[in-house]
């Protein structure tokens, strides 16, 4: 389709979707939270971000959405499952939220390779 109807490309709405959360979630790392609460809030936001990117994938069919917003609701289960006590090891929240965003930043390689509207 088009970037008029790209979310991403619209700094306004990419603001609200993506770096609100992030900033509340980077945020929360730093406040010494217990690892439940900072595990729920950070589920909570993936689900956000995700639930972002796959609307905007179906409104403009951005490439990079079609594959974040998956890695963004698998990064919101794993942390749903160490805030309800599941964890992993010392560094399980840590290691998840990085995980995550690394492979949602990756997922800006196939725009790249190929083109950025599918």
């Amino acid at each position: 389709m088009s970037e008029r109807s790209d979310w991403f490309a619209r700094p306004t709405s990419a603001f609200f979707l993506w770096c609100i959360p992030l900033a509340v979630g980077f945020a929360t790392s730093r406040l010494g939270l217990p690892l439940g609460v900072a595990a729920a809030i950070w589920s909570a936001l993936f689900v956000w971000m995700g639930a972002g990117c796959l609307i905007n994938a179906l409104r403009c069919h951005r490439l990079h959405c079609y594959i974040s917003g998956p890695v963004f609701f698998l990064g919101a289960l794993v942390t749903a499952l160490l805030a309800a006590g599941m964890a992993l090891g010392p560094h399980a929240l840590t290691n998840t939220v990085g995980f995550t965003l690394v492979l949602a930043l990756l997922s800006f390689l196939p725009e790249m390779i190929w083109r950025r509207y599918a």
